[in-house]
């Protein structure tokens, strides 16, 4: 018996402060780790490393946020602390589930590890950019600078200021359409020389043609003599011949016609020599205008780094230098290490006292859930056969009114019909002494039939 005033040895007196709070994060019962109060402390720590956890997944998510979306940290800090929230009840159940299990361990950790492993990848990659953010941003905007330059050279190349038009497949839809071409205008003016050298040649030969009918009425008229002509001097017949072909001749070549034509296309062709010279200088003016703002445009979509942005410095960055690559990925590690901290920790740790007084009082529990279910299982038996027995005892009773009842009946029905016969007797005999009655009456008169005789 304890004596007044000193406290027991076991259980220990009940503890507070910050560790039993710390504790209720990990799962632990105080009252039964009161029995083992050494233990204390190991599952204090290990309430604080679930803790931690989930204070790194908010620091996790309040990154990422922060490079998605576009507003103040604070408006997003309790989106953040929900996440941690919901990470230290997760971690916290994955360790509360381990305690009291005792001998195979492996399948009842594994799968555990394994999810401690991806949510510890998920929250380690912004972590990871947050710490080789400085590395990454340079990356990032001289990646956006080659990525500008780039796009500026494609442009011109597929725009050349003379306007002729690149063939090339990587071409399509990088063209600008800035107004004609040089290369339009010296198409029109190719043209419009062929079509002159072509008119002239015409005009050339009618000119020729009538010429010759010109010359051969001249010789007619002055009387030149020569094969075809009269040698008479003077306007004769064949002179006014001679003259009329020649006249019809230009009438019907419209060499008028095509001399003045001729003329207003040399007109034309001196203009478009003029302008092939300013369409050349104004379209490459054009064209240079025209990439400036298409590179202007895609700078101005260049906002903000956002977190794809930096995953892909990250792995150009890995990619350009092993250093890096085994740094990023040593830094990865290390922050999945310690998202799994929670569960590696009660893997590594040995079975404890604490486990084997959960695993004993589960095991007392059931065995008192047995007896329990044992007594409550005879205590409904009982009751039913209770009233099983109660409504046999109910159905005989209920048998025997009716049976009682019918042979109540039965007795009165053949009393009504002994009370019925008696009646019929009595009347039978009422009946037959009358009769006789009257026999011997009529028998007896003098004014019977016998002493009419």
């Amino acid at each position: 018996m304890d004596e007044p005033g000193v406290l027991p040895y076991r259980p220990a007196k009940p503890a507070r402060g910050v560790g039993r709070h710390l504790r209720r994060v990990a799962g632990v019962k105080e009252d039964l780790l009161d029995w083992v109060p050494e233990e204390r402390a190991r599952y204090a720590r290990l309430g604080a490393i679930v803790l931690n956890t989930g204070l790194m997944a908010a620091l996790s998510l309040q990154t990422a946020l922060d490079k998605v979306v576009d507003t103040n940290w604070l408006l997003l800090l309790p989106i953040a602390l929900v996440w941690g929230f919901v990470i230290v009840s997760f971690d916290g159940w994955l360790i509360a589930s381990t305690h009291g299990v005792l001998g195979t361990r492996a399948r009842v950790f594994l799968p555990r590890l394994a999810i401690s492993i991806l949510m510890g990848a998920v929250i380690a990659e912004p972590m990871l950019l947050w710490v080789f953010q400085p590395a990454i941003h340079r990356n990032v905007m001289d990646h956006r600078q080659e990525e500008l330059k780039a796009y500026e050279s494609l442009l011109r190349t597929c725009n050349p200021e003379s306007g002729a038009t690149n063939p090339d497949a990587v071409c399509a839809g990088h063209r600008l359409i800035v107004g004609a071409t040089p290369a339009a205008v010296q198409a029109q003016l190719a043209n419009a020389i062929q079509q002159r050298d072509a008119d002239q040649a015409k005009v050339d030969q009618i000119s020729a043609e009538l010429g010759k009918k010109q010359n051969t009425a001249r010789l007619e008229c002055n009387g030149t003599p020569g094969a075809g002509r009269t040698g008479r001097v003077g306007e004769g017949p064949n002179c006014e011949r001679n003259r009329a072909e020649a006249d019809e001749f230009r009438r019907d070549s419209r060499l008028g016609q095509r001399q003045a034509d001729l003329v207003t296309l040399n007109r034309k062709i001196t203009e478009l020599t003029a302008q092939t010279k300013s369409a050349a200088q104004g379209y490459a003016e054009a064209v240079s205008a025209a990439v400036t703002e298409e590179v202007a445009e895609m700078r101005g979509n260049q906002r903000k780094i956002g977190i794809l942005d930096e995953l892909a410095a990250l792995g150009r960055l890995a990619d350009q230098s092993s250093h890096v690559l085994v740094a990023q990925w040593l830094v990865r590690l290390l922050l999945i290490a310690i998202d799994c901290l929670p569960v590696l920790t009660k893997i590594m740790s040995s079975t404890t006292t604490y486990d084997l007084l959960v695993s004993r009082q589960l095991e007392t529990s059931k065995r008192l859930h047995d007896k329990g279910i044992g007594v409550a299982e005879r205590g409904d038996l009982a009751t039913d056969e209770l009233r099983m027995q109660r409504t046999e005892r109910e159905l005989r009773a209920k048998l025997e009114q009716l049976h009682e009842a019918d042979r109540d009946g039965r007795v009165r029905r053949e009393s009504d019909l002994d009370a019925q016969i008696n009646s019929l007797a009595e009347e039978l005999m009422h009946g037959s002494d009358s009769r006789d009655a009257e026999r011997r009456h009529q028998a007896g008169s003098p004014s019977g039939p016998g002493a009419l005789r």
